[in-house]
Parts: C-alpha cells; structure tokens; sequence
C-alpha cells in the first residue's frame, strides 16, 4: 500500500484610479535587487531607494509614506560589482550621484536628477567596498578602496572628478580588493582614520586593522586587532563618550579608549553578515540592525538587548541594510537589498517594525485548511506539523489572531483539506499521512476536536480535492494519483478507483470545479512526468455515468498547480495557473462547456519559486483578485472584474511560506480578508488587512 507523504507548496519557481490598493500589516517588497542606498534623487524632498546590481542602476521613488513606485533604470555601460554604492552629490549641482563598487576599482555616476545616471566614470586599481572620506583636509571627498597589497586612495579633485588612484598604505599579506572598512576619527585628532578586515594570505579574515590619518592623505603605521573574522565592520559611538567604536560582523563591539585604542571585543549575538547602526527606538542611543531582519535595541554603555527578529525574504544571498527616515518626520525604518529584491520595514514606533503578526507553530508545515471548527463563529485554522495536525482556534483579535487548541496525533501528515463529510453542519478534515497509510476522514466534534472515520487506502497523493462527482449530494474526494473515492455521507467513502484509464502522463497538481454547470464536479490537472511539468495541463469533464472525458490543453510556459475561480463575474470558471517556465501566472478563461481559451499571461510573480494561485476580494470590491506567494514574500494582484488583472504589488512574509489562506481573523468587515500564511520557519504568519 503506497502512503501520502507531507506536500511541499513549492512548485518550482500603477494601478487604475477606480481600483481601491488594500492595505496591509506588513513589510513591502519590491523588485529592484541588488546592493540599496537610500537619498532623494529627483528633488521631491522625499527619500528614494537607489539599487546597484548586474542589471544595472534601479531607482525607486519615494511616494512619501514608506512606500515606493518603481523609478527609471539605467544601465551605467560597465560591470558593476555586487559590493557598495554610496549616493552623495559629487559635482555639487544639487543632484545625488553615485560612486559604485565595481571590478577593477571604482565606478561614479553623476546623477540627472530625475533618478537616471549617466555612464560611469572608472577608477581603478582596487575594488569591492570602498569608503568615502575627507582623507587631506580640503573639504572634498576622497574614496579609499582596499586592493592590492593595501589601500588605495583616489584623492577628489573637485566636480565629482578624482586623481588615479595612489597605494598610500601597504598591508603586507592583506588579500587583494574585497574586504570591508569603516571611516572615523578614532583618536579625535581631526583626521579621519580608517578602519579594515585584514586577511592572511588572502584567505582567511583574521580581524581588523586600524589606520591612523595624518590629515594629508597619508596614513600611520597599521594597528592590528583579533578576536573576530569580520566580514563587515560599522563605526558609531555606541556607549556616549563621544568616540567612535567599531562594531564587527557578528556582532562583536570594540570600544574605543578615547585615544584610537579599542577593547578586547564583547558579543552582541546579531546574525547577519551585515549590519547597520542607528536609533530606532528613538531613544537617542545607537541601535543594531542586520541585514537578516534582526534589531538588537541599545542599552547605552554599548551593549545591546537580545535581538529581534523580523523576517525579510531569505531564498538568496543578502547585500546590505540601511537605517532611514523614510516618512516625514518619522522614526528610522529598514531597507534592505538583496538578490531577489528590495524589503522595506517601516517602524511601528518604540523600536518595532510592520512585519506582520506571528503565531508560533513549531515544527509547521507550510500549509493548512481553515474554517469555524469550534462554532464560535471564527475562523480556525488546521496546520500540519511534525506531531500531526495543530489546530489553531480563532480570537477574534488583531494582535493574537489565533491560540493553539488540540492537537491530532499523526506522523507525515500531508496538507488537510476541509468540508463537512458527514452533513451535520460541522466541518470536518481529509488529510493524507504516512502513519495512516493513506487518507484519513476526521469528523469535527464541533469544539474544535476530531475523531477518525476512517482511512481510505490511496496511493502518494500531491493534493486532494473535495466535489461531488457523482451528483448526490455528498462530498467525494479525488486525489493527484489518479483516484476517486466517493462518499457515503457518514463519513466514510467507498474504495478508491482510478479516475481515468491510462492517462498520458502524471497528474502533477489537480483542482475541481463544476466547469459545464451541470451539477456534476470536473477536473482539471496540470500534467506531470516524475514529477516534472510538461507543457499541457487536462480538462476531465464529468461524463455523468461514473467516468470522465480527458482533453489536452497546450500551455507552452509548463503550467504547475492550478486555481479554479469565475474571474469575470458571468458564473463560468476559469482557471489560473502558475508556470514552472517563468515564474508567471497565466489565466485561462472558460466558456462554460469545459474549454479554456488563454486570456492573460506572464502576471509575475515576486520572485522565482511560485507557489499555488490563491483567489478572493481582498480590497472589498466585490471582484476577485490574485494572490501570488513566492520566496517569502506575496505578490497581490487586483482584478478588473474581466478576468485580467493589475500589475501585482508585494507585501511581505514569512522566510518559508507556502499555501496562502484568506480569512477575516480581527473582526474586520465582510469581504476584506486577511492574508494568512503557514510557513515552514515554524509559524503561522497573519498579514492584516487594514483597508478600509
């Protein structure tokens, strides 16, 4: 007997004036990847996000209440590093310019001041981060680049232009470009100093060095400190004594003495290669902040509380974090650049950021079924763990949206689906496990308990659906692997058969909906072989005497899960699927006898890894919109009420969402859906709506 194990959700990769843009909870993403800065560049007064990639220079534009309209790109016309970009008015003309890492030294930008640059202007050698500084006094910026053999030193000669560069420094053994420095005055001189990772023989980091300006762009014999392996190193004074300390990644804090000497290190625990330093909490004590999403709150003697974690997208390696004021007046939020995209965390005040509300759910999978299991008149949610299905009980309440109830003891459980199996009125849960061997019906007690029915015996299902095959009024269920078994209204269902002969391959994702309105449940299933997409997916009419008809749609871009749903309000579903092709979504519109037309295409998705399509109104309008989930974070696109849609925003979720679930948990009106997401990190992530 073949056994259904835990399903992975993961399949494999300006908005109209009439329509009303939802507002949620939660952190905003958008897509501009690569290494962020954050400066006005077009004059509005308002901070913008600058963003430095292999793709080029992406700016998005500052709306003025923390949030962002994508901006013109520009293509500076070299290769641009992955390191740094500094955005700072060179020439003096009022306009922000960049000076940006790039292979074989440094590369500036002058801006146009209306958030395009033109052509880079290369210096080299050197290369990798950089710091920007008044090394010789003249009231003009200097960049000092670690390179070959020691640093590198591009005195600015006015208008944005600099001298070549000039080895002021040599470090022998140090490694050649890539590592990090800060810029200070340590020893309170006047002059700026220099703080560098040092590396032996160019592999390993074995701390920092501190180089002591003399105030003419030379610099004093290096000063070695260990104890750390910094891939990152921040300056700030973080006890207030006035003298700048250097924070290493880790994140290990050196305190200054006043005189340019520093302490053996202490241990603050902020994971994240990356940090920055800055007030969030508006206590006007330094705060740390990594580019993994962890603020630790300063205590003032330069130590830090335990920090906090706030979740920003995880699939791909991260760049950089920056501190600012994003909103007028406003405390410190969080922006942070990455591979796949740009993250922005407002601050809620008092230290804390919009990231949505968690609800903890150890050992969680990342997807589950809601509805009222306990009759109260709120919704619960059902959620596979690793000690079996945690039933999580609904509050009613926006800050603890949910408490854990009982618990059903059952090993590899797959992802539930809910209905009532047994016409009492109560829902009930259908759920495949490897400790059953098979699929077992739970029946609700209606207090938020279940009791087993049975166990049907069907093969290693990827998803099961719920409909009414055989016309009777009792719910039937169909499963990936090809089977069917119908109800017998208790409860129980009658042995499994195969739903067709013979496909012509696998059945990869399936969903059921009546598509003919005849009252008998049809499929559709996307088609599979082991377990990869092809470029077709099935349409399975109800041929009303047990059996079904199978025809083959072509869809070029390899659809892999699928969502059935009537898009154009005309009582016809139509079917939205996402493409393991091109990490898009396409929507395929029917016609009421079972055909599909291709409507939409290439709606795409936040990042790479789509997962399943979810459907439902959540701005109030009364037209469906899309729900995009992938890598972290939720692309919602909204419907015109024809069966097209929007361009999607991005709000943010948890590191391992899957499967997204609508459901109003705070009391909120009718028809305004909360965004609620299981997620492999071991949570439950709930994203607010507030739209009012």
């Amino acid at each position: 007997m073949r056994t259904v194990g835990l399903l992975s959700l993961m399949c494999c990769g300006a908005l109209a004036a009439a329509i009303t843009l939802p507002k949620f909870l939660a952190r905003r993403d958008y897509p501009a990847p690569g290494y962020v800065a954050v400066a006005d560049v077009n004059g509005d007064g308002i901070p913008d996000v600058i963003t430095v990639s292999d793709h080029g220079i992406e700016t998005l534009l500052g709306i003025g209440n923390g949030t962002f309209r994508v901006g013109p790109s520009t293509k500076p016309g070299n290769e641009i590093g992955y390191f740094q970009v500094a955005a700072l008015d060179l020439n003096g003309d009022g306009k922000i310019d960049l000076i940006i890492s790039q292979g074989g030294g440094i590369e500036v930008c002058f801006g146009n001041g209306d958030g395009t640059f033109q052509p880079g202007i290369v210096y080299g050698p050197g290369g990798g981060y950089f710091a920007v500084g008044d090394f010789n006094g003249d009231g003009i910026p200097d960049v000092a680049v670690p390179g070959s053999s020691g640093i590198w030193l591009y005195i600015g000669k006015g208008g944005g232009v600099f001298n070549t560069g000039v080895l002021v420094t040599s470090v022998p053994n140090s490694a050649t470009g890539n590592v990090p420095l800060a810029v200070a005055d340590f020893n309170g001189d006047g002059n700026l100093d220099l703080a560098v990772a040092y590396r032996t023989n160019g592999v390993q980091v074995n701390g920092f060095i501190v180089l002591f300006g003399n105030g003419n762009a030379a610099f004093q014999t290096p000063v070695f400190y260990g104890g750390s392996s910094p891939s990152w190193l921040v300056a700030d004074d973080l006890n207030g004594d006035g003298h700048p300390d250097i924070v290493a990644s880790g994140a290990y804090i050196y305190l200054n003495n006043g005189q340019g000497g520093f302490s053996a290190p202490t241990l603050a625990s902020l994971p994240g290669p990356e940090f920055a330093i800055g007030d969030v909490n508006g206590d006007h004590i330094p705060d740390l902040v990594s580019d993994t999403g962890y603020v630790a709150i300063g205590l003032g003697n330069g130590t830090f509380a335990p920090p906090v974690s706030y979740a920003v997208p995880s699939s791909e390696t991260y760049d950089n974090v920056v501190l600012a004021a994003l909103r007028k007046n406003g405390p410190n939020d969080i922006v942070t650049g990455n591979l796949n995209g740009t993250s922005v965390l407002l601050n809620a005040g008092k230290g804390k950021f919009i990231d949505g509300e968690t609800v903890s759910v150890p050992g969680s999978g990342n997807c589950g079924a809601a509805a009222d299991f306990n009759g109260d008149g709120k919704p619960d949610l059902a959620v596979p763990t690793t000690d079996g299905i945690v039933i999580l009980l609904g509050t009613g309440k926006a800050t603890a949206p949910y408490t854990t109830g009982r618990t059903i003891a059952v090993s590899g459980p797959g992802c539930p689906i809910t209905g009532d199996l047994n016409g009492d009125g109560i829902p009930d849960l259908l759920l495949g496990a490897s400790g059953l061997g098979g699929v077992g019906a739970y029946l609700g007690k209606g207090d938020g308990t279940f009791t087993l029915a049975g166990v049907i015996p069907v093969g290693p299902a990827t998803n099961l659906v719920l409909g009414d095959f055989n016309h009777d009024g009792i719910p039937d269920f169909a499963d990936s692997s090809n089977e069917l078994a119908l109800g017998n209204g208790d409860g129980t269902f009658q042995a499994p058969v195969p739903i067709i002969a013979s496909p012509p391959t696998g059945f990869g994702w399936i969903a059921a909906g009546d598509l003919n309105n005849d009252g008998f449940s049809d499929l559709v299933a996307t088609a599979s072989v082991n377990g990869v997409p092809t470029d077709s997916f099935y349409v399975l009419l109800n041929n009303q005497m047990g059996g079904f008809t199978l025809n083959t749609v072509r869809d070029q871009d390899f659809p892999c899960t699928i969502t059935l749903a009537d898009l154009a309000g005309n009582g016809i579903l139509d079917a939205v699927i996402a493409e393991f092709g091109n990490s898009t979504a396409r929507v395929f519109l029917g016609d009421g006898q079972g055909g599909f037309t291709l409507g939409q295409a290439n709606i795409p998705y936040p990042y790479i890894d789509n997962l399943t399509p979810q459907i439902g109104d959540v701005n109030g309008d009364g037209i469906p919109d899309l729900v995009l989930a992938a890598d972290g974070s939720i692309g919602i696109a909204l419907g015109t009420g024809k069966g097209t849609f929007e361009k999607p925003f991005v709000v943010g979720a948890g590191p391992g969402e899957g499967q997204i679930l609508l459901e109003s948990l705070h009391g909120q009106s009718a028809g305004l859906p909360d965004l609620v997401a299981p997620d492999t990190s071991g949570a439950v992530w709930v994203l607010l709506n507030l739209t009012k």
